[in-house]
C-alpha cells in the first residue's frame, strides 16, 4: 500500500509541475507581448470607421445643395408637346434630402402656383434625385384657344358655342325675333360664324 502511494506520489507531482509549467508561460508571453492580437482590434476597428464613413458619404449624397442641377419637364397632355429647362435650385430646397423633397412635392401639387393652375396643371412627378441632379416633370391639359365658333338659340336669345356645339362661349343678349326670318332659321340649326373676328363683326352689326 505505501508502495502504491510512493508511485502515485511520483506521477502526480511532475503532471502538477508540467501543468504549473504551461500557464506560467502563457502569463508570461502576455506580460511580455500585450500587442499580440492588437492587429486584428486594429483591423476591426479601421473596418467600423471605414463602414461608417461610407454611410456619412452615402446620406451626403442625397442632400441637395446648391450645386444640384434643377431640371423641370413639361408634358402638355392636350397635344403631348414636352418641354425641358434646367433652373437655379429654390433656395428653399437646399439641404432637403430624398423624403422631405417628395413631401414638398406633394404639397405643391396641391397648392401649385398660380401660373401653373392658368396653363391647366394636373401632377407633378419626381422623375431622379441625387446631389448632382434633380429632375421632376410637370403634367398640365392646357384648353387650346377656339378659333371656331356656331351661334345658337337659348331662351329666344342667340348664344354662340364653340366648335364642338356642346360648349357655350358667351351670350350675346340678342333677341331671335329681332333678326330676319332667314337668319333666324339659320341660328336655329346652328349658325357657322368662323373666326373670333367674324363673330364679333356679327355681334357689331346686330347688337342694339
Amino acid at each position: 500500500m505505501r508502495l502504491w502511494k510512493k508511485i502515485s506520489i511520483f506521477l502526480i507531482y511532475p503532471l502538477l509541475m508540467l501543468a504549473a509549467g504551461f500557464l506560467a508561460s502563457i502569463k508570461l508571453q502576455d506580460f511580455f507581448y500585450p500587442s499580440r492580437e492588437q492587429p486584428q482590434i486594429i483591423q476591426e476597428e479601421t473596418a467600423a470607421q471605414e463602414q461608417g464613413s461610407l454611410e456619412a458619404a452615402e446620406l451626403g449624397g442625397l442632400i441637395i445643395t446648391c450645386d444640384t442641377r434643377f431640371v423641370v419637364k413639361s408634358l402638355d397632355l392636350a397635344d403631348s408637346s414636352r418641354t425641358e429647362e434646367e433652373l437655379p435650385i429654390p433656395e428653399q430646397y437646399i439641404d432637403m434630402d430624398r423624403e422631405a423633397f417628395l413631401s414638398a412635392m406633394d404639397s405643391y401639387e396641391t397648392a401649385p402656383s398660380l401660373n401653373d393652375l392658368n396653363k391647366g396643371f394636373l401632377s407633378l412627378d419626381v422623375q431622379r434625385f441625387s446631389a448632382d441632379e434633380v429632375v421632376i416633370q410637370k403634367n398640365y391639359e392646357s384648353k387650346k384657344k377656339c378659333t371656331e365658333f356656331y351661334l345658337a338659340v337659348e331662351n329666344n336669345y342667340v348664344v354662340v358655342y364653340e366648335s364642338d356645339k356642346k360648349t357655350k362661349y358667351m351670350s350675346t343678349g340678342i333677341p331671335l325675333q329681332s333678326l330676319s326670318a332667314e337668319l333666324a332659321g339659320e341660328i336655329l340649326r346652328f349658325k357657322y360664324v368662323g373666326s373670333e373676328a367674324e363673330l364679333y363683326n356679327f355681334l357689331e352689326s346686330y347688337s342694339s
